[in-house]
């Protein structure tokens, strides 16, 4: 394939990333379902089966990416988003949201780890496979300064009224659609085996998570950062509550998050090349977990500062670890991979998360919050000791 006819995936990726990620709801969406009579448990119950809708997905749809092409999966996701955002804006009930919930979860698991390979394999027969790590950073700091407007905006159309966050969003997810249409897919190695399809499936399995050591723990300690990660996203507006800052200053927040992390996702490559892998590595546990123990044991107007550590971690950990993984899985594996990563952490997500909502409604916000800071800091020291005794990092 000529060069040439790949030279626009990179953009509209870039364009693709920016538009999956334009949730106006973002800093409202914990206030809007506590309006529609949800409980916190409830809350994080939703959230699992989001997870398990992921989990049961997130594999077969990236085998199914590798197999008949990540264009394909990326089409069919877009579709299914803007199915189950139209649901979401309209919903009233616990079961509303769940259906919404599993027309997400397909979604995410098509489009997880589809793109991330879509545009690696573009860089490779493009022989700029190289720039991967300045141009993933790129791209998810132009995704995340997207964001800023959304979630800044979102904050303020929740003010008038809970869901017009919701229909916009539902309306901007709309253009996905020609975007995943227009990408064009590049070259690489089809993979396959002479036992079948089956078979390769396992074979991939077992090359990431027994045959080759350092895919296995980079794999978990991306799969703990995005699990434990999430569950904390979904403490941040409780918190914001306890806190005592007013709804009106949620978007704003959200924005200033998305900010920092944009800026950790831009500098990534030189931070990562200045610090080495070693540090890079253990600094993403130490600075998640500090930031909800922090959270936790200090509530005041100005404590939603502290959430900024995680911000440097979501943006830093994306280019970094995801080049680490590239750079060791071949193409016709790569996209399977990634989403045998994104399944673990949302199976973290989902063992953990209900637990953490019961905490906030028999207890309180701080203590979820020590949970979760915890949680992070015992399984990162675990998995740092490990990946320095086995010469990982």
């Amino acid at each position: 394939m000529d060069r040439k006819v790949l030279n626009r995936n990179v953009p509209l990726l870039y364009v693709f990333r920016m538009l999956h990620n334009v949730v106006f709801f973002a800093p409202v969406i914990v206030v809007f379902l506590n309006a529609n009579g949800l409980s916190m448990t409830e809350v994080m119950v939703l959230q699992t089966i989001f997870a398990v809708g992921l989990i049961v997905l997130e594999v077969p749809s990236g085998f199914l990416a590798d197999l008949a092409g990540r264009k394909v999966t990326l089409v069919l996701g877009s579709v299914l988003l803007v199915v189950g955002a139209a649901i979401y804006s309209v919903g009233t009930a616990f079961w509303n949201f769940a259906i919404a919930e599993i027309f997400w979860a397909t979604a995410g698991s098509l489009i997880s780890g589809s793109d991330t390979a879509m545009l690696y394999d573009t860089l490779v027969a493009q022989d700029r496979a190289g720039k991967y790590k300045r141009i993933e950073g790129n791209a998810y700091s132009l995704m995340l300064v997207a964001s800023v407007v959304t979630t800044t905006a979102g904050g303020f159309l929740a003010t008038v009224h809970l869901r017009l966050p919701f229909y916009a969003t539902a309306a901007l997810f709309v253009l996905l659609i020609p975007a995943a249409v227009l990408l064009r897919e590049p070259p690489r190695e089809k993979g396959g085996h002479p036992r079948g399809r089956l078979y390769y499936f396992y074979k991939i399995h077992r090359f990431a998570l027994y045959k080759n050591r350092e895919v296995r723990w980079l794999i978990l300690l991306g799969a703990m950062l995005m699990g434990m990660g999430i569950v904390y996203f979904w403490l941040y507006q409780p918190y914001f509550e306890a806190c005592g800052i007013p709804l009106f200053y949620f978007g704003v927040i959200f924005g200033l998050y998305n900010l920092v992390a944009a800026a950790s996702s831009k500098f990534a490559e030189p931070l990562e090349r200045w610090i080495g892998r070693r540090l890079s590595v253990l600094v993403l546990p130490l600075a998640l977990g500090a930031s909800a123990l922090l959270s936790a044991f200090i509530i005041a107007p100005l404590s939603f500062l502290f959430i900024l550590l995680a911000q440097f971690v979501r943006g830093f950990s994306a280019p970094v670890l995801n080049d680490y993984l590239n750079r060791l899985v071949w193409s016709d594996k790569r996209a399977t991979v990634m989403s045998i990563r994104n399944l673990i952490s949302r199976l973290m997500f989902a063992v953990t998360s209900p637990a953490i909502g019961a905490l906030v409604d028999i207890y309180d916000v701080q203590t979820a919050l020590i949970a979760t800071g915890a949680a992070v800091l015992a399984s990162g020291a675990v998995l740092v000791i490990v990946m320095w005794k086995g010469r990982v990092i």
